[in-house]
């Protein structure tokens, strides 16, 4: 197997629960370096279930199974799926001691993920539905029947967060080409979203293997998958691609079984040899002894809790407060109180910040985002948008408060646990009903429209932001609303990207809330026609 050339990480593209991804250029040729780690939710979720975190990240079999892995899914994919789909295939694998981490170079794919809906999307509204329907579902059933059980969480199988293991990288209409990018786990396949895929599939295949699904092949069912189907592969890959397959599973098999047969001690103490902080001696004679290493390793835990939540925790926070510059935030506030000018920045800011952001993640075209801009020129003297920007100010002033003031008054005694919750579920309702009341006596004593969409999409607990955008959607009547739109977009989107655990960038959660926001804010099928 090819060894790495090693330089400089490089552009990161990409970050994940199983590692981070790099852009490198080596010899003139781009490449993709995923340097293998893992975050704290996930090195806890490991350490339960097989005794260490991430084995791709210290464990050299686990990093040759993947390898192979890749190699062997390489040519199922283009005998299953023609130019439709491809996979970024494994260049070579090696240790890269700066980050103490396995590192795995594959083929560079340029594309970006399936676009979200916003309102310049119409034409690329149909992505979505050509990845999930034609790729992800198929590729599923193809890979559980050539044994291949536990690369199916990484394609989606009961789980919303592997949409974004796959690139479009043609994306004309009706000739879509998706790339594979990711294919290694970052957690065991037993947490789908949907209960009914854990209990008909994952723990099935957990008791089979006889351990939680990780990246698991049945070696065996493989091989007769390739003899059985043998005649078509050589018809279409070629006799050399034929044999190659077969010796890449030979090459799976004897990595993967050395990796999956480790005793669980092992697997801790490999993981601390790889990160230094023991040695190969140290190492053989807590093998003998495993109580002792666990007894080692129950210090260590209990040492490091002390240490990030006795001493790291409240220099963080002591650091946080020492940094806040009050007196910049008085002026400032002082400024938004009494500036109208100063509140229609603040919110054109905000919504530019925004646009930009799309725009970096490609769900924006170039053209698309300085449409919007311009349309916020345009816009940035409304008076809604005036008291959007008003509605921003009492969040964050309604954040502290929820953040700090309260718990600190229930600590304290003086208010119960019925005034605490009471207050986190309409504290924000009440200050916005509150200013937009205020408001909808100016406009009925001056004779201008009275914001009423915005007094009642106010009242809302958490959705109420959207108060004075919902009330620009309405009160357009055909005229331009796009700005507005985008802000229901985004906000719908944003939930979706912080559902803890199956939410994300580019998952199918954040899908689900951007297509709820659609509904509401391009189709008329509205909250504002409630009303």
């Amino acid at each position: 197997m090819a060894q790495l050339e090693h330089s400089s990480p490089g552009k990161l593209l990409e970050a994940g629960r199983s590692g981070q991804v790099f852009l490198v250029a080596i010899q003139e040729n781009l490449i993709a370096r995923k340097i293998f780690y893992t975050d704290k939710i996930a090195g806890i979720i490991h350490y339960f279930f097989f005794g260490s975190p991430n084995p791709y990240i210290w464990n050299e079999d686990a990093i040759k199974s993947a390898f192979y892995r890749r190699k062997i899914l390489s040519e199922l994919v283009q005998f299953w799926f023609n130019d439709k789909l491809k996979v970024a295939e494994a260049i070579a694998t090696s240790w890269n001691q700066e980050f103490k981490a396995y590192q795995m170079d594959t083929e560079f794919i340029s594309g970006r993920h399936v676009a979200l809906r916003q309102p310049c999307s119409h034409e690329r509204i149909g992505e979505l539905p050509a990845l999930v329907s034609n790729i992800m579902l198929p590729l599923q059933k193809k890979l559980i029947e050539a044994g291949l059980d536990g690369l199916v969480w990484q394609t989606g199988k009961g789980t919303p967060t592997a949409l974004n293991n796959f690139l479009l990288a043609n994306d004309t209409p009706g000739k879509y080409v998706f790339a594979w990018i990711d294919l290694e786990s970052g957690v065991p396949a037993l947490f789908p979203l949907n209960p009914a895929a854990l209990f008909s599939f994952y723990l099935p295949r957990s008791i089979k293997f006889g351990r939680a699904l990780f990246d698991d092949v049945d070696t065996d069912k493989l091989n007769r998958y390739l003899n059985r189907y043998r005649a078509e592969l050589e018809k279409k890959l070629g006799r050399q691609k034929c044999t190659e397959l077969l010796e890449y599973l030979l090459e799976l098999e004897y990595h993967q079984k050395k990796w999956k047969s480790m005793r669980r001690v092992d697997r801790s103490i490999q993981y601390q040899i790889k990160k230094g902080a023991i040695n190969e001696q140290q190492a053989q004679w807590y093998s003998e002894h495993p109580l002792f290493w666990y007894g080692r390793e129950l210090l260590r835990i209990m040492g490091k809790f002390i240490y990030n939540f006795l001493i790291e925790l409240p220099i963080f926070v002591i650091n946080k407060l020492v940094k806040i510059p009050y007196l910049q935030s008085i002026y400032q506030l002082c400024k938004f109180i009494s500036s109208h000018r100063y509140r229609s920045n603040v919110a054109k800011n905000y919504i530019a910040k925004i646009i930009e952001y799309w725009r970096d993640r490609k769900q924006l075209l170039n053209e698309e985002a300085d449409s919007l801009l311009q349309h916020l020129k345009q816009e940035s003297t409304s008076d809604y948008l005036n008291d959007f920007s008003i509605h921003l100010g009492i969040k964050v002033f309604i954040k502290n408060i929820e953040y700090f003031l309260v718990p600190l008054l229930y600590v304290l005694g003086l208010i119960d646990e019925f005034i605490f919750i009471t207050w986190l579920i309409i504290g924000g309702p009440i200050y916005r009903t509150i200013y937009t009341f205020w408001r909808i006596l100016q406009t009925a004593f001056s004779g201008h429209e009275i914001p009423w969409i915005a007094l009642f999409v106010g009242l809302i607990p958490t959705l109420g932001t959207l108060a004075y955008p919902s009330q620009i959607i309405y009160s357009a009547k055909g005229r331009n609303k796009n700005i507005a739109q985008f802000i229901v977009y985004d906000f719908f989107t944003r939930i979706g990207k912080k559902i803890p655990a199956w939410g994300g960038e580019d998952t199918q959660t954040e899908h689900f809330f951007n297509m709820f926001a659609d509904k509401i804010a391009h189709r008329k099928t509205n909250i504002t026609k409630a009303f």
